[in-house]
């Protein structure tokens, strides 16, 4: 025991040591200056789909099954938790034919808590209509983000359920250049398909979609003479669900976008990362915490009992 102790004046010497320390430390945490720094940052519009179909429940967060939107809401606060302060965030909203934007971009760190608050509301009593046309909501979120300053990067998630449906010769024409925005398609949703819960003006679900009250073949085409008998023979399956992986893979190719299927926060910035969107952003830095966590630390080392400390030391050597 005699070999594991400390007299009392070396007692007094750390103890006094380490008060020191943990002053200047904390004189520093507050009174040191900030630091500039260049950081990468990427800036993002999330794109959230907000028809009906995004109300089926076969997502699942942890081991928990939850809808498709709380698939998103989820996804999209975690990809806020991942981007570094100074990235700038817009959430938009889509139903019908167009994307509406809800927040114009702003910063992610010092406005967080408000677009989290947003990202919440948005539900299907916002929709102004039931329709889900994909492909025309995705090109007007592009046109969006060209007038955004900076210009970003779309996160465009959605199960990829286009209603009324496209027969694949009639695809909506896209006037831009592919590429020319960046972005990633986002898909949500399990590949069986799934029956469509029908909500009201509450967000209150009152049952499901049943196969007369939906569209099964395309209106343009069922007028066609030449697409008219082969669309007469479509299987009737519109008002069933499942996440349309060929549709979004070609519309991300006609748009010049990565397609990931369900991915997490982390694969995401990865791949926003390896688009080049990432733009240079020079922030202060405060070494707050730094200071701060120091000298905590250096205050709670002081409290231990020394026989512990010796005894932790001896057994590293």
């Amino acid at each position: 025991m005699a070999g594991r102790s400390i007299n009392y004046l070396q007692r007094i010497r750390l103890t006094a040591l380490a008060m020191c320390a943990a002053v200047v430390l904390i004189m520093a945490a507050l009174w040191f200056p900030h630091v500039d720094r260049d950081i990468k940052v990427v800036d993002t519009l999330f794109v959230i789909d907000i028809t009906d179909s995004m109300l089926v429940k076969d997502a699942r967060i942890g081991r928990e099954a939850v809808t498709r939107l709380d698939w998103s809401q989820e996804f999209v606060r975690q990809a806020m938790l991942q981007m570094p302060c100074g990235s700038k965030v817009a959430l938009a909203a889509f139903t019908d034919s167009r994307s509406l934007i809800l927040v114009n971009p702003i910063e992610v760190c010092a406005n967080y808590h408000d677009l989290i608050q947003v990202l919440y509301k948005i539900e299907p009593p916002m929709a102004w209509a039931k329709a889900s046309e994909v492909s025309k909501a995705l090109f007007t979120a592009i046109n969006q983000a060209k007038d955004m300053d900076p210009e970003p990067s779309i996160v465009f998630i959605t199960d990829g359920h286009e209603s009324p449906p496209l027969h694949e010769t009639l695809y909506p024409k896209f006037g831009g250049t592919p590429g020319e925005v960046s972005g990633v398609l986002i898909g949500v949703g399990g590949t069986d398909v799934q029956p469509i819960p029908k909500s009201n003006e509450d967000g209150e679900i009152t049952g499901y979609w049943d196969v007369n009250e939906v569209l099964h073949v395309d209106v343009y085409a069922a007028f066609r003479g030449d697409l008219a008998d082969a669309m007469a023979n479509v299987q009737r399956t519109e008002h069933l669900s499942s996440q349309k992986h060929d549709h979004m893979e070609r519309l991300g190719i006609m748009v010049g976008f990565d397609y990931l299927d369900m991915p997490t926060a982390n694969q995401l910035m990865r791949t926003l990362r390896a688009l080049d969107s990432a733009r240079t952003q020079r922030v202060e830095y405060d070494p707050y915490p730094v200071f701060a966590g120091l000298a905590l630390l250096l205050l709670l080392l002081l409290y231990l009992p020394y026989g512990l400390l010796l005894g932790l030391r001896k057994r590293k050597t």
